[in-house]
């Protein structure tokens, strides 16, 4: 009977040696001057960034933080351009590094319950800073799944913020369309007769001014229910327009929003519709 009491022991030992051993390694993020460094292009303009599973070194004692905006801004300027910002951070940093330096969990056993990786958010970018004028790269330990557990960096956002620099990347026109799916090039909305029963379109518009592109603007208003036009000669100067797919053919179409003049609403080949007065204010 004995024996069986060491045969479970040695199991118990052994499974628990595996488990030590199969602990994932975290390299040890490299030291660098910190003015190598730099915030690379955020999506969708540029790729998705790799996220990195290095610890601080154990020598590196942080006095600053910077991190990157993930996404570029929601709107296109005048000049083609949308910004993003680097955010610096400054404080006790001993909570972050903790959690920056805490292992790996184990991967799972049952992976079909991890769910997919594109359904996580994208992740700021960020270095830390000594006081002198070093920096390193961290990045974070991985969850059962091999994601990565991103408390070091919420530790990070509690400190306190000291300035903020913007950075501006220019687009083409086709970046923009991507980016708002609009396109920057004035096109004259095109009338016809047949109504419009049902229109969906997205939120996001190029917006023209004597049929220059002055940027772009959103609209949470609906274009569902809007009544026909009146017959109206006035030139508007002031227009909003983006790509819609026209439901009967499945092709992209062009909507038009006259933001003065008649005020109309034109889905290219539909009769014109009048703006309601909540879709003009929703432009301005």
């Amino acid at each position: 009977m004995l024996w069986r009491w060491f045969a479970v022991v040695i199991v118990i030992l052994a499974v628990a040696g595996i488990w030590h051993v199969t602990i994932p390694d975290r390299p040890v993020a490299v030291i660098v001057d910190a003015e190598t460094l730099g915030c690379a292009t955020p999506y969708p303009i540029g790729p998705l960034q790799t996220t990195s599973t290095a610890t601080v070194p154990d020598d590196f004692v942080p006095v600053a933080a910077v991190t990157c905006d993930p996404f570029v801004s929601d709107h296109v300027a005048a000049d083609r351009t949308v910004s993003f910002s680097a955010h610096r951070w400054e404080g006790d940093f001993s909570r972050a590094v903790e959690m920056l330096n805490r292992s790996s969990a184990h991967k799972t056993w049952f992976p079909e319950g991890c769910g997919d990786n594109y359904s996580l958010a994208v992740l700021d970018q960020f270095w830390l800073v000594d006081d002198r004028g070093r920096a390193t790269r961290p990045g974070y330990p991985s969850d059962s799944c091999g994601l990565p557990k991103p408390g070091g960096l919420a530790a990070i956002k509690e400190l306190t913020p000291v300035g903020s620099t913007e950075h501006r990347i220019a687009l083409s026109d086709d970046q923009i369309y991507e980016l708002s799916h609009c396109r920057p090039a004035y096109r004259p909305a095109t009338t016809g007769t047949t109504a419009l029963t049902s229109l969906s379109a997205g939120s996001l518009f190029c917006r023209f001014s004597a049929t220059e592109f002055v940027g772009t603007s959103s609209t949470t208003e609906t274009f569902d229910g809007l009544s026909p036009a009146p017959d109206c000669d006035a030139v508007a100067t002031e227009v909003a327009s983006t790509i819609y797919v026209d439901r009967p053919t499945n092709e992209e179409r062009l909507l038009t929003v006259e933001l003065d003049g008649c005020r109309r609403v034109i889905a290219d080949g539909y009769a014109p519709m009048q703006a309601s007065d909540e879709l003009l204010v929703s432009f301005r």
